[in-house]
């Protein structure tokens, strides 16, 4: 589950003292992550991958960097899990210990910056060390609200996601139904304020954000929902924890709330749609579970089935394909027009393929995952040539790229999908914030974005198809 952002260094040319205040040569923000994971991971040694980490974490620059770090990374470390395996046992004990006594010289050092971004980690471990000790664990979860919570932002060094953590823990002692209900009801009021709003000009930074926040809050409302009786009440959080879950928008911004999903829940769970599904499927009328299912669909597309056998209860003889169109187009964005060359000089028009499917795929020959899915999106390629009925259109983008490089890839791997050359600006019309990235155009002229990481074939199939 550990991201590595930066490439191990093959060698280094510097060797790290024993001594705490070793002075370190300059290197860039890559060099002091790898090396921290290094000397966590290949060749532990607390000395030096605390050395690393300080000097991260203590450059405003690297703010971003050294939380990803410390709090994606690092914090793995002490996520509590049953383990039988004993070897696997001995080995994450000895990991935990050498993260314990990184953590400590953490939140004990004279940086500031460094014992902020530590803070709510170290209480959260300090709280899992004291099961036995009912006193302190309120202590330090009072301590945790005061410091971390009351007016603080609880993105910033992930805050939320931790007090999420200690509201598992406390929650097994009943004595402590009053706190319980002051750390959920300050954490989901404070998620729900913290929601940043986003436009269209926003930047991957907002985004991720947005994506985190909206995850927390689909987490809280869900947790709530176990705990109340009045099926009024139920329903509501259970809408809410379904509506906060992961859109379109955050599925493609789904690493800021990765770490916080596997951390929070063990596995990988996109949101709570189902919980609601399942709620509302005994207890509410047809026409909320069409409208419920719609919108899961629009997300995830394997519910279009679901979606078209409701669709006929509750609207017999109607035209299913209009309301998915109608569906779909209420939620997608208009399309900015695309008009370039495809490689061959034949050009390609955008406005003069309405009324049919477009899909566009910006890639880059610089760019590795855009390589390593080339090989199915050349049988995808083939499989539109061979079967017409689909009515899709296909066009790849090669953006920060030449002419040259993109024709002799082509002809290396024997690929002949469409491919134009951008033109500097459609990119940024579409607002790509990484690649690869797929866009459909609907009929209509509006697009969405397919998520990344999904299977985009089965997506944009289901997607299209007319039922």
């Amino acid at each position: 589950m550990k991201t590595i952002i930066f490439s191990m260094l093959a060698c280094f040319a510097f060797l790290f003292a024993e001594a705490q205040n070793t002075e370190l040569p300059k290197l860039t923000a890559g060099d002091y992550f790898n090396n921290f994971q290094m000397f966590t991971n290949k060749s532990p040694n607390v000395n030096a991958a605390f050395a690393n980490v300080q000097q991260l974490a203590c450059n405003p620059a690297y703010e971003r960097l050294a939380t990803e770090l410390i709090h994606n990374s690092f914090a793995q470390d002490f996520i509590e899990r049953h383990i039988e395996d004993k070897t696997e046992l001995e080995m994450r004990t000895k990991r935990r210990l050498l993260a314990t006594q990184i953590l400590a010289k953490m939140i004990s050092d004279t940086c500031v910056i460094l014992r902020k971004q530590a803070s709510p980690l170290f209480i959260l471990t300090k709280i899992q060390e004291a099961p036995n000790d009912p006193k302190q664990i309120a202590s330090l979860t009072n301590q945790f609200i005061t410091s971390e919570i009351d007016g603080q932002d609880i993105y910033r060094y992930r805050a939320g996601r931790y007090g999420l953590m200690i509201l598992g823990i406390i929650n097994q002692y009943p004595e402590f139904k009053l706190l319980k209900e002051e750390l959920m009801d300050k954490l989901a009021a404070n998620l729900k304020a913290g929601q940043p709003i986003v436009t269209d000009s926003s930047g991957r930074a907002d985004l991720d954000k947005r994506a985190w926040y909206r995850f927390l809050n689909a987490y809280v409302n869900f947790i709530k929902s176990e705990q109340v009786q009045d099926r009024q009440q139920k329903e509501n959080l259970l809408k809410a924890a379904f509506e906060f879950s992961p859109d379109l928008v955050d599925k493609n911004h789904a690493s800021g709330y990765f770490y916080d999903m596997h951390m929070l829940l063990g596995k990988e769970k996109n949101g709570f749609q189902e919980e609601y599904l399942a709620f509302i499927t005994t207890n509410s009328d047809k026409q909320q579970l069409m409208a419920t299912l719609l919108k899961m669909a629009l997300v995830e597309p394997s519910f279009k089935k679901n979606l078209k056998a409701v669709h006929q209860e509750v609207m017999p003889g109607a035209n299913f394909n209009n309301y998915w169109q109608k569906g779909i187009d209420k939620e997608a964005v208009n399309s900015p027009p695309i008009a370039l060359s495809v490689l061959g000089n034949s050009p390609f028009s955008s406005k003069s393929l309405l009324g049919q499917w477009i899909l566009v795929d910006f890639w880059g020959t610089w760019c590795g995952p855009c390589r390593e899915e080339h090989p199915a999106l050349q049988k995808f390629h083939e499989s539109m040539i061979a079967d017409k009925s689909k009515k899709l259109s296909f066009l790849t983008i090669a953006c920060r790229d030449t002419e040259s490089r993109v024709l002799a890839y082509m002809s290396k791997n024997n690929y002949n999908f469409p491919v134009a050359m951008s033109d500097k600006k459609v990119e940024k019309s579409f607002k790509i914030q990484g690649y690869p990235t797929k866009i459909l155009i609907t009929p209509t002229g509006k697009y969405v974005t397919v998520p990344f990481g999904v299977d985009w074939v089965g997506f944009v199939n289901k997607y299209i198809e007319a039922d």
